[in-house]
């Protein structure tokens, strides 16, 4: 494989992507819309107008996909391979306590998702989403929704941040504190 060879899942997740968009115009009436790439004068991205038909698209899709991952797994329960078969092609880490195939079963027959973190340990990271913010381009650090003040929830606004000051402006309404 050359350096400019992509790789069969990177095509396929490309297709999977472009497949969501599709859905989310053709299921949810959204459409979409060519923008600029930063820093490039021919290339344009494709954008949905209504990301909540994204959200829509994407959320029938992971209900499908779940659904077909349990059929699957019926149907190489029933060609004879085992359990830890299948938690090793869903790649289940191989824990001491719990082997892959109670965790596959537990997972798509039981419902309980395995548990990312391996036994025992705890990741002291601080989950953040990451988005640019449309009225002042800065790329902005989400803490999500646990926080109180504007400031606490969302870091990377530029100073006089229209948007971030009319989020201050409606927290400062809502409670009647101070800024």
């Amino acid at each position: 494989m050359s350096a400019f060879d992509v790789s069969p899942t990177t095509t396929a997740s490309g297709r999977i992507r472009e497949l969501l968009r599709r859905i989310a115009v053709e299921a949810f009436g959204s459409t979409e819309t060519e923008v600029p790439i930063p820093g490039f004068t021919v290339f344009t991205d494709r954008r949905l107008d209504d990301p909540f038909a994204g959200i829509g698209a994407a959320l029938l899709m992971r209900t499908v996909a779940e659904g077909q991952l349990y059929e699957y797994a019926r149907a190489a329960r029933a060609a004879g391979r085992s359990w830890d078969d299948i938690g090793a092609a869903l790649d289940l880490p191989s824990g001491e306590y719990r082997p892959v195939g109670e965790q596959a079963f537990d997972w798509l027959v039981c419902g309980r998702v395995p548990d990312s973190e391996p036994e025992g340990v705890r990741s002291w990271r601080t989950p953040s989403a990451y988005w640019r913010c449309p009225s002042c381009d800065g790329v902005v650090t989400d803490h999500g929704p646990c926080g109180s003040h504007p400031d606490d929830i969302e870091s990377g606004h530029t100073d006089g941040c229209a948007r971030h000051r009319a989020d201050i402006a409606a927290w400062t309404a809502r409670t009647g504190w101070g800024d």
